[in-house]
């Protein structure tokens, strides 16, 4: 693949699409996922030599988009702005302070949840005394009502090969939710700047994947 020295973006007819699909998943590549409430993009990215290829879905056909490696990061961050733009939030510079609590059990997190949804105080009470919380954290809350958007990061192949991680962004902030070694649940509020951050270390991460 010919590298251009700037982004290069075209249409892919159908007649393309599945050769195009081919050759971006002949090696490896990365997966992303954006969503929002009402909308959700699939996407797939390449590097090869000191090239990458992008390809992402618009309105009535696909766009592949092509440029130096140094590029994709930036190509990706703005995965990130187009989420925050649909779902018109704006993230704080720092995250709300949060309670600190215990891990939960996906079944724990799920069932308060429900809790939180039907608005029963009693109930919330009792939840929060079996838990031993002293208190609801915001992103418990908002998590409850649903994330206005996720974005999820996927390598597949070579030596990167399964590794995944999958960014929040709630009303007030974005956070990675993580299970740990007994699947217990944990949230890590992060910055606009630490989102910016794993994501180019995402891109690294493929292009280290790639040269392997």
């Amino acid at each position: 693949m010919a590298v251009t020295r700037e982004l290069t973006e075209r249409a892919v007819p159908p007649a393309e699409f599945e050769e195009v699909t081919r050759r971006l998943t002949s090696g490896p590549h990365a997966t992303i996922g954006a969503s929002t409430r009402g909308r959700e993009l699939n996407v797939l990215a390449r590097i090869s030599g000191d090239a990458f290829e992008m390809l992402l879905p618009a309105p009535s056909v696909w766009r592949l988009i092509s440029g130096p490696v140094d590029r994709l990061a930036g190509q990706l961050v703005g995965l990130v702005t187009m989420l925050e733009q649909t779902t018109g939030v704006t993230p704080a510079t720092e995250p709300p302070p949060t309670i600190d609590i215990p891990p939960l059990a996906p079944g724990e997190l799920l069932a308060l949840s429900e809790v939180i949804r039907e608005g029963d105080p009693e109930r919330l009470d009792a939840a929060l005394e079996e838990l031993s919380m002293a208190g609801i954290p915001w992103w418990v809350t908002q998590f409850a009502w649903g994330a206005e958007a996720i974005l999820t990061l996927q390598l597949v192949g070579g030596e990167g090969d399964g590794y995944a991680t999958m960014l929040h962004l709630l009303t007030d902030s974005w956070g990675h939710l993580a299970a740990d070694a007994d699947d217990d649940l944990t949230f890590s509020p992060m910055t606009p700047m630490e989102v910016q951050a794993r994501v180019s270390a995402f891109a690294a991460l493929l292009q280290e994947s790639s040269d392997d």
